[in-house]
């Protein structure tokens, strides 16, 4: 528990990186709304707009979007919106123009900034400087450390939206953002079939076109889609053991 709200600010800065994502005037108003509960010993945060009492701030971050009416730069792509103009540009850079400026030296996978760079380059070193200090088993990315913390725990994340439970922060706030979160829908112009993201709607789009790219390296067969490839793959893999027999 934090017991200043100056405290509380340099808290949510350092570790949830809250300043990334939202406009410091929205920031600033909902630390000032935003309570701090002390339930079984553990602080909990309660939304400041509704009834949801989270597991800690990342979790609150995540289930704030659906109450923010703040988005306002729309990716010309993709169509996500964004809080900040500085991060929808960061966001056409990386996903959309595919720039790399920081490149490992080990493996020469390139990387939007250094600070993903950084923690990649544990893996080639072997370092696992995150412990856990229940069990002792050790991990390269801190992250990797917190998700793996609930397993120790009986704490169940619940959706103030629909009840379901989850065992970490990370699970519920991907639920919500798949299932109450209202995106733009991306459109097929031929079936008028909707899809929430738009790579749905490219792979979609094979359905009504003649195109077979697709092709089995084992027989002359092709497919529209990568899933109808895998299953025919499980074809020779059946006619495989029936030879070995």
């Amino acid at each position: 528990v934090v017991k200043y709200p100056h405290l509380l600010v340099r808290h949510f800065k350092f570790y949830h990186a809250m300043s990334r994502v939202l406009p410091l005037s929205v920031y600033k108003n909902m630390m000032n709304r935003t309570e701090v509960l002390l339930i079984d010993g553990c602080s909990k945060y309660k939304c400041p707009e509704c009834s949801g009492v989270f597991q800690d701030f990342r979790g609150l971050k995540a289930h704030l979007q659906i109450h923010s009416g703040d988005k306002e730069f729309i990716c010309p792509h993709c169509k996500k919106l964004f809080f900040r103009k500085t991060n929808l540009d960061d966001h056409i850079k990386s996903v959309h123009q595919k720039i790399r400026e920081y490149n490992c030296t080990e493996c020469g996978r390139g990387f939007f900034n250094s600070s993903n760079l950084i923690p990649h380059m544990r893996i080639h070193s072997g370092v696992k400087k995150f412990v856990c200090d229940v069990c002792g088993e050790s991990f390269t990315h801190w992250g990797s450390l917190k998700q793996h913390s609930y397993t120790h725990t009986d704490s169940k994340f619940v959706c103030s939206y629909c009840g379901n439970t989850y065992k970490n922060p990370k699970g519920l706030a991907s639920h919500i953002r798949n299932v109450h979160t209202i995106y733009p829908k991306s459109v097929c112009d031929v079936c008028g079939k909707e899809f929430k993201k738009k790579k749905l709607l490219k792979e979609h789009m094979v359905v009504h076109t003649s195109d077979r790219p697709f092709e089995c390296d084992i027989c002359p067969s092709t497919f529209k889609t990568k899933k109808h490839l895998r299953q025919h793959y499980k074809k020779h893999i059946q006619i495989s053991k029936y030879q070995l027999v």
